[in-house]
């Protein structure tokens, strides 16, 4: 139970962080500031703030499914407090990977950026969090 209380939160936070980086990115795009030789570097950058905004969140989120855990009696609090901190800074540094890269890519095949990167983002995002989650809570539980 205590797992399909966060799972929204988790999606939540990794979908944001994801569009806050696709968002610095097609904002790059636009303002002629994100070229080629560029590209490299942001989606480097934008992982690298996607992963510590998800350990930040992710303490965040362990320490508030720790509490409720605990409120419910839960003998494994601790261990759902550590999936639920991994899975969020594992899906931020996925959101961050994919919301800089998709509309780089997109810009490569010869579509318009700005049209469908948030539809594929958030098809990913979504995706690989549910992955980690579950797959870290299976594993760890």
């Amino acid at each position: 139970m205590a797992l399909a209380v966060f799972l929204p939160v988790l999606i939540g936070q990794s979908v944001n962080t994801g569009c806050q980086t696709l968002a610095v990115a097609l904002r790059g795009m636009t303002l002629g500031e994100l070229k080629a030789e560029g590209e490299v570097p942001i989606v480097v950058k934008e992982t690298l703030l996607g992963f510590l905004n998800g350990i930040f969140t992710g303490v965040t989120a362990a320490i508030g499914m720790f509490i409720f855990a605990s409120i419910q009696g839960s003998t494994v609090a601790l261990k759902l407090s550590a999936v639920v901190f991994l899975a969020m800074s594992i899906s931020c540094l996925f959101a961050g990977i994919f919301g800089a890269a998709i509309p780089i890519v997109m810009r490569k095949l010869g579509a318009d950026p700005a049209t469908a990167s948030s539809i594929i983002l958030t098809t990913i995002t979504d995706v690989s969090t549910l992955a980690v989650f579950l797959g870290l809570a299976s594993w760890l539980l």
